[in-house]
């Protein structure tokens, strides 16, 4: 990784090899996990504007 603090480049591998992915792999779920998860916070937040 270029331009990345080596700590937080440390810390990423270690969270990585914590959940036994590369990583690549364990970054390439990240967007992945946070469009979705902001995509469910967006229909919660229209079924709560609907009930009110």
């Amino acid at each position: 990784m270029r331009n990345v603090c080596p700590v937080a480049v440390k810390n990423l591998n270690d969270l990585a090899k914590g959940k036994d992915l590369s990583r690549q792999a364990f970054l390439k779920e990240k967007p992945e996990t946070l469009s979705i998860v902001e995509e469910e916070t967006e229909r919660g937040q229209a079924i709560d504007n609907l009930y009110n």
